[in-house]
């Protein structure tokens, strides 16, 4: 079955979790790896990086639906 999967993700620990606490972990890692946050240091004290300036998209609006668009 792992043979078929494009992706595989192993959570290492000591103790089994159950797929709550496995799709927590996991999301909890996007959201560090691929946010808007200062990335992960490897060690104590280890050496930080600023955050690069943010930048807006393009302002997306709604054009409102006449009666007879229905």
């Amino acid at each position: 079955m792992v043979a078929g999967c494009e992706h595989v993700v192993r959570i290492p620990t000591r103790f089994c979790v159950n797929l709550a606490t496995a799709g927590a972990i996991a999301m909890y890692d996007r959201m560090l790896s691929l946010g808007r946050f200062a990335p992960r240091p490897v060690r104590s004290g280890g050496p930080t990086e600023a955050l690069r300036p943010h930048v807006h998209g393009k302002v997306n609006t709604r054009r409102r639906r006449d009666a007879g668009d229905r």
